[in-house]
């Protein structure tokens, strides 16, 4: 327990998370997808948080299409863009971030999650372009 604690602790399950920079274009804006993404702006893991959704689009109304486990789920940030303003557990923003989230059994490309959600620090985080419209 306290090695998966300690694992998760470093992983940046905090607001203020840690996270690593990677030179990279951000992906285009398209629908769920099983295409290979363009190389990488943010990793991290788990790069959202437990009990998190991942949805076809930057609001609550976009179809869900998957939640993380209670350990949150590794992945990758492309890059972020402005959607529906959502507050929960004190924290309102309205930046949502495409994704690549890996979950047992399937990855989901292209996907997007509520900047409250993911760890990268502040929102919109430093490094990460805005998608491309």
């Amino acid at each position: 327990m306290f090695k998966r604690s300690a694992r998760l602790t470093a992983a940046g399950l905090a607001v203020g998370s840690a996270f690593t920079l990677f030179g990279g274009a951000g992906a285009s804006q398209a629908a769920p997808s099983t295409s290979q993404p363009a190389p990488s702006t943010v990793r991290s893991s788990p790069i959202l948080q437990p009990n998190s959704n991942i949805r076809t689009g930057p609001g609550t109304s976009y179809r869900i299409l998957n939640t993380s486990g209670p350990e949150g789920a590794p992945g990758v940030v492309k890059c972020y863009g402005r959607g529906e303003r959502v507050t929960a557990g004190g924290y309102t923003t309205d930046v949502w971030y495409q994704v690549t989230v890996h979950l047992p059994g399937h990855t989901y490309y292209f996907v997007w999650a509520w900047g409250g959600n993911v760890n990268v620090g502040a929102d919109p985080a430093p490094g990460i372009e805005v998608c491309p419209s």
